[in-house]
């Protein structure tokens, strides 16, 4: 009898095979990761937050001295920080989150959808889940996002189960680990609510507690939103859309079928509505979070076309796990109009077959860069990069604290110039030699390691120090905060 059932249910298996190979795949790619600059703003929170002795509302590790709020959930942090203070390296941690990240969840959905819609739309899912490259880079690139969506799959299963208590925990970890998938999740409870009045209740129940225990980390973020200047606005990657143009054709004909179908499948329909918060940033509604709902519903689809024309929908289920085509927008930087681009073969499979991506990790460029800013500087000193990303990677890899600073979206407490503050400048050696001599002269900086990289110059004028402010929670608080979450979510089942 069970041998008959696999052969008779084979979706769980393709789904695990498929699976696999992004394991496979991820492994395979572990020597180029990290490959995007998200991870060394997260890693360098987390040393400010050892730095601290817990979680700090305050964010003096960049910026620093003067520093700006921090106003980004601390979950994420507070995990990498308590892995750093027990001998986990920097670049380890980059390279695990960045390849584990991407695998995790498509586990955690591909179960959700098996538990809650059945084995043969999990597969589906799955193939829908492979279609989009850049989905899949987004789940390694923008890690704490990828976590807050697991935490909310995990929450609907619950309210599934009728778990209200573990929903709730589960949904309350999502706004303290990042803040816009956070209100996805819960606007896709809402929705959700409005379509199938059987979990009305519960649905509202859920999200009304956890708005309650999420108010500290909402608060704050509302205090501070005069420091934030352009929400994005202004940043290159929201203009980088990779849109799945037969995806969303397959999702559009999903939305009339759910619509049709029971009204737990209505979900997808409230998913897509919560989709919407992400429009001001096209890029996170094309290629990043905003792009699920397309998932669910081009699946639908896909499903429906089997029960009618399996060898059209098996076609279909080929070229989508291995071709694939995206309409590609890019605006480069200045006054140029978007450019548009058709990439023929762009599936999740084919770009990490073909090994896709660009690193940011060059340890023959960073680490002998780093020991020079350990062995001149110590541990209060402050360190400044003319490029950004080289700042931060030299001020995680040396222990420092930077002038310079990632999501610039945030501003500072008070306009500074960084050279003045900083004891340790590092200079890219594509500038014009004559714009480092300048600012070598104004400053009078002094050349301590020059290679075809870096100018390295120590500033002995410079008075500044790293502040660091004591931290609003202190780690034995924190941990013991996890540990009463973690026996109500294991101690009652309810």
């Amino acid at each position: 009898m069970r041998s008959q059932l696999k052969i008779n249910n084979p979706w769980g298996y393709f789904s695990k095979i498929i699976i696999l190979a992004y394991a496979v795949l991820q492994l395979l790619r572990l020597a180029v990761l990290p490959q995007f600059i998200d991870i060394y703003y997260h890693l360098q929170a987390a040393w400010g937050f050892i730095q601290a002795g817990g979680y700090s509302s305050w964010d003096f590790w960049e910026y620093a001295p003067f520093g700006r709020p921090h106003i980004y959930p601390p979950l994420f942090h507070i995990l990498l920080a308590l892995l750093m203070k027990s001998g986990a390296g920097v670049i380890f941690l980059a390279k695990f989150f960045e390849s584990a990240t991407p695998v995790v969840f498509l586990i955690i959905l591909w179960n959700f959808i098996r538990k809650t819609y059945g084995e043969q739309l999990g597969f589906f899912v799955v193939v829908a889940f492979s279609s989009a490259f850049a989905f899949f880079i987004s789940l390694s690139n923008h890690i704490p996002a990828s976590l807050a969506l697991i935490f909310g799959f995990l929450s609907l299963g619950e309210l599934f189960k009728n778990r209200l208590l573990r929903a709730v925990i589960l949904l309350v970890l999502c706004f303290y680990t990042h803040i816009s998938v956070s209100w996805f999740i819960a606007l896709s409870y809402i929705f959700y609510a409005v379509m199938d009045k059987q979990y009305r209740r519960n649905s509202l129940k859920v999200v009304f507690y956890s708005l309650l225990i999420a108010l500290p980390i909402l608060f704050h973020q509302f205090l501070a939103l005069h420091f934030i200047r352009s929400f994005g606005m202004d940043m290159p990657e929201r203009f980088h859309c990779q849109i799945k143009v037969i995806d969303y054709i397959l999702a559009f004909f999903g939305l009339a079928l759910a619509a049709k179908m029971t009204p737990r499948h209505r979900l997808f329909i409230g998913m897509f509505l919560a989709s919407l918060i992400f429009l001001t940033y096209p890029y996170r509604f094309f290629s990043g979070e905003g792009y699920l709902p397309v998932i669910f519903l081009s699946a639908l689809t896909m499903q429906a076309l089997w029960k009618e024309k399996k060898i059209f929908a098996g076609v279909l289920v080929l070229f989508i796990l291995f071709i694939s085509p995206t309409l590609s927008m890019n605006k480069p930087e200045g006054p140029r109009k978007t450019g548009h681009q058709i990439k023929w073969v762009d599936s999740a499979l084919a770009g990490m077959i073909l090994a896709k991506g660009n690193s940011v990790w060059f340890p023959w460029m960073y680490l002998p860069a780093a020991e020079v800013i350990k062995t001149n500087s110590s541990a209060g000193d402050i360190v400044y990069a003319n490029i950004n990303i080289a700042g931060l990677i030299l001020s995680n890899l040396s222990q420092r604290a930077t002038a310079n600073a990632l999501l610039p979206e945030i501003g500072t407490s008070e306009r500074f110039d960084p050279f003045l503050s900083a004891k340790i400048i590092i200079l890219s050696e594509d500038l014009d030699q004559r714009l480092i001599n300048d600012i070598s002269l104004k400053y009078n900086l002094v050349k301590i390691k020059e290679n075809k990289y870096f100018s390295i110059f120590k500033n002995p004028a410079s008075a500044y120090r790293l502040k660091i402010r004591k931290a609003d929670l202190n780690f034995r608080t924190v941990i013991i905060i996890l540990f009463i979450l973690a026996g109500l979510f294991w101690w009652k089942k309810s």
